[in-house]
């Protein structure tokens, strides 16, 4: 947790930049100031002090840092035009504590960000200005010089130190990309991934409905089948066998109430919106009751409870409910339930 806010304040976007965050512009800030010091000799004493020509040049090599991300070519080529300027105008002063970490720092963002070629083409910019550095740099001439050496030739011989150094930054750099650019494609994955779950969950389910349907088709077919028999027998028995005929009707009522209620159901469990909670039952009638403030209400059960089909135990739930709900504010009525 921590190291993701840290990612996400260091990467924060300044001035609505991409790729240019409040950690970019510290690194920048930073390695400016403290180049500014070498070369005006508040670090190191081998400086001049006041130099104003090397404290503003020192710039050209520290400020592209801001930008390195964003555009790691360009700032390649403006470290490296900036050391050349520093070797031509300013001459030899200290400045490596600051510059080379820069390059170090472009290198990094060349490999992040650039293809082979343009990589190519910026590490070249790079070595132009290790060459620069080499040449003019006292600290790093010391570090290389030998008796009688010239300065080009300590000048080749940083370049050969410090260009491998820099090639494993952009090393580092493209490892970076290529692990950024796995998460990415695992993570577009498994998001195809839910989304084809979530498909073939919907398939499922429309699969179920369409077979709950015919099922249904079948089953209503079959009841009004049923019911045109018994009318049809209740009809030619109405004037000889009057108690049949009564009969046949009190079946036709019945089984037109059960294939309501089963239709009823089957329709309920087809909606998109069909209720995901459990639906009441009998056994909760004690809340129900309990509930109800100023009525008197009393609850009995008789026998020994036992469990219906859902459908019985909901709809003798709900017609209690609408009884109560008619004579709850009544202080003066009695309810008394009694469950058989």
């Amino acid at each position: 947790m921590a190291r993701r806010v840290a990612t996400r304040l260091l990467t924060h976007r300044v001035f609505g930049f991409s790729d240019v965050g409040l950690g970019d512009l510290a690194l920048g800030l930073g390695l400016s100031a403290f180049g500014v010091a070498l070369a005006a000799g508040l670090v190191n004493a081998h400086n001049p002090h006041g130099d104003v020509l090397g404290c503003t040049a020192v710039l050209l090599m520290t400020a592209p840092v801001v930008f390195a991300r964003r555009a790691p070519l360009l700032a390649a080529a403006a470290v490296a035009f900036g050391a050349l300027v520093n070797s031509l105008l300013v001459g030899h002063l200290v400045r490596c504590g600051a510059a080379l970490p820069a390059v170090f720092f472009v290198a990094f963002a060349i490999g992040l960000r650039c293809n082979r070629r343009r990589a190519v083409g910026a590490l070249a910019l790079l070595a132009v200005n290790i060459l620069c550095q080499g040449y003019s740099d006292p600290q790093l001439a010391s570090a290389k010089a030998a008796a009688g050496d010239p300065a080009a030739f300590n000048a080749i011989a940083i370049l050969v130190l410090m260009l491998p150094i820099a090639i494993g930054f952009a090393i580092a750099g493209l490892v970076l990309r290529q692990r950024n650019e796995a998460v990415a494609n695992l993570r577009a994955r498994n998001e195809e991934l839910r989304e084809q779950r979530e498909r073939n969950a919907r398939l499922v389910v429309e699969a179920d409905r369409a077979s709950v349907a015919s099922e249904f088709d079948s089953y209503l077919h079959e009841q009004v089948g049923q019911i045109a028999a018994i009318a049809k027998v209740g009809q030619d028995e109405l004037s000889s066998r009057p108690e049949g005929a009564r009969q046949a009707f009190k079946d036709i009522q019945d089984m037109g109430r059960a294939a309501l209620f089963h239709m009823r159901n089957v329709v309920g469990n087809l909606r998109d919106d069909a209720p995901v909670r459990p639906q009441p039952v009998l056994s909760q009638l004690d809340r129900l009751l309990g509930a109800i403030t100023r009525a008197d209400a009393r609850l009995r059960t008789e026998g020994d409870p036992c469990l219906l089909p859902p459908g019985v135990e909901l709809s003798g739930y709900r017609i209690v409910e609408h009884a109560l709900l008619a004579l709850a504010n009544d202080p003066a009525s009695r309810i008394d339930v009694v469950v058989e």
